[in-house]
This record gives structure tokens, C-alpha cells and sequence, in this order.
């Protein structure tokens, strides 16, 4: 997977390994010998967070990459966010690799994957796309950071990739194209993640006359979508899919497969 994404945000040194690990593929560990800030002091009564464990850092670990970016977010931001030492993480999590692994997992738990043992292998992709990207617009600042990232031995997303691809080889589709396919899409369903996720009006040309192609197109499509009550986003994922389910079907009947679904290229609408 590839794709780029504007990150907001930098952190100190300690935070930004967040990105770092996501980007190299290398761990931080930090020493417990290490100096450390002080943890915060408790206030009375109840505790500030819930019993520290896995899943607790890794949501915690999400939330700030949404709030202020991948290279704002580390161990040590993480830890002052839930009001304990760094080295209290390092019980759970073994370091950045893990906690930027921990966070995609995260993310992909969430995307829908039980149409593929109940619609066709077409119908089930399409439906697969609209909730993966629906998924990943969520949280745009992962986008970049965990399409570059290597799966772990015990990924819950090869677990997704597993479906998917099972479903396309019982549809017909050998080993290797499926994987190839699936990537493909995969690949235009991030960058539409990160779409979905702008402003409608970021190519917007303003009123120079140097560019009288682009602006005419700009100014043709935004009348068209507002006639029909469409945003941007939604229209470019619409005509991308059809176009991508054309080539898929196109590229099935050369392999002297069985005709798929009809109209399986239409997939429901994602709402900003």
C-alpha cells in the first residue's frame, strides 16, 4: 500500500518515533533505566484512567494521532496523557513498532469484512471498499503512516486480506491475481480515504486565467454535483469504482471465467 498524507503536528523527539517506527519499520525501545519526567500526581478519589492495559494505550494512542498528527504522538505523550510513567507502558506495549502495529490493528478490526461469505466475490469487494474507506477517513493522519508499515507475524489485517482473497479465489480468480487485485483497490481506496477527509473546495483554481481548462472544469463539475446533491469526494469514489469493477470484469471474462454480478460496480454511497 501506498499513499501520502500531510501529517499535523510535531512533538518533541520522543514523540515523533511514532512516525519514525511507522516510516522505517524500526523500534524505539527505551531503557527503563532511563530518565524520566515524573508521573503526574493523582488527584484524590477516583483514578484518572481505567486500569493501564494494551488496549487502553492503543486507543489512547489513536485519539492523539487524530487530534494533533503522527509525529506529535510517542510513548512518553501517551503516558502523559493517562497519568503514569513511561516505563508503566512498556508492560504492555514493547515499543513504537508495536504501537504503531497496535494502531492499525485497531483501525482494521473495524472494517466490515462478513460480506464476503454472503454476496458474491464483486458485490462483497465493493461493499468491502465503501466500509474500508469509510474506516480510514476516520482517521486521516494514519493513512500515510500505516500504508507504509510492514504486517507483524500476528496482524489482525492478514486475518482481513485472508478473507478477502478467499473469497476472490473461490469466485475464480487465481492466487496470484487476487492478491494483485485486491492491492489495486486497496491503493485507490486510501487515496479516497484521504478525499474523503479534505475540504470540498481543495481544488478550487480561484480566479486565475492561466489554467481556463481546469477552471471550467472545476466551475462544470461544482454546478453538476450541486444540482444533484453530491459532494466532490463521493462522485470522484463513484466513478473511480465503476471504472475499477470495468477493468475487474473485463480482465475475469479474459480468464474464461463466469460472467459476475450484475451492477456489482455500484457501490452504496459513502456520506461525509
Amino acid at each position: 500500500m501506498s499513499t501520502t498524507a500531510k501529517t499535523p503536528g510535531t512533538g518533541d523527539s520522543g514523540n515523533s518515533d511514532f512516525a519514525r517506527a511507522g516510516a522505517h519499520g524500526q523500534s524505539r525501545s527505551v531503557p527503563r533505566s532511563e530518565s524520566e519526567d515524573p508521573a503526574p500526581k493523582r488527584r484524590a478519589g477516583r483514578p484518572r484512567t481505567s486500569v493501564l492495559s494494551r488496549r487502553l494505550i492503543l486507543e489512547t494512542g489513536l485519539r492523539l494521532i487524530d487530534e494533533v498528527g503522527a509525529h506529535g504522538v510517542g510513548m512518553r505523550a501517551i503516558a502523559k496523557e493517562l497519568g503514569v510513567r513511561p516505563s508503566a507502558l512498556y508492560n504492555h506495549v514493547a515499543g513504537q513498532d508495536e504501537l504503531v502495529a497496535g494502531v492499525r490493528e485497531l483501525i482494521s478490526d473495524r472494517i466490515p469484512v462478513d460480506m464476503f461469505v454472503r454476496e458474491p466475490w464483486d458485490v462483497a469487494l465493493a461493499e468491502w471498499a465503501v466500509g474500508y474507506r469509510r474506516t480510514f477517513a476516520a482517521h486521516p493522519p494514519t493513512i500515510a503512516l500505516l500504508a507504509v508499515l510492514p504486517l507483524s507475524e500476528d496482524s489482525v489485517t492478514s486475518q482481513m486480506y485472508d478473507t478477502v482473497i478467499s473469497a476472490l479465489m473461490r469466485g475464480g480468480w487465481p492466487a496470484d491475481r487476487a492478491l494483485t487485485l485486491m492491492v489495486a483497490l486497496e491503493s485507490f481506496i486510501l487515496g479516497s480515504a484521504l478525499d474523503l477527509a479534505a475540504v470540498d473546495d481543495m481544488m478550487d483554481p480561484g480566479p486565475r486565467r492561466d489554467v481556463p481548462a481546469f477552471s471550467e472544469a472545476y466551475r462544470s463539475r461544482a454546478e453538476h454535483l450541486a444540482a444533484r446533491g453530491e459532494g466532490p469526494a463521493e462522485a470522484s469514489f463513484q466513478l473511480g469504482l465503476r471504472a475499477l469493477f470495468t477493468g475487474f470484469r473485463a480482465e475475469y471474462a479474459a480468464l474464461g471465467l463466469a460472467p459476475t454480478s450484475a451492477g456489482a460496480h455500484e457501490a452504496p454511497p459513502a456520506h461525509r
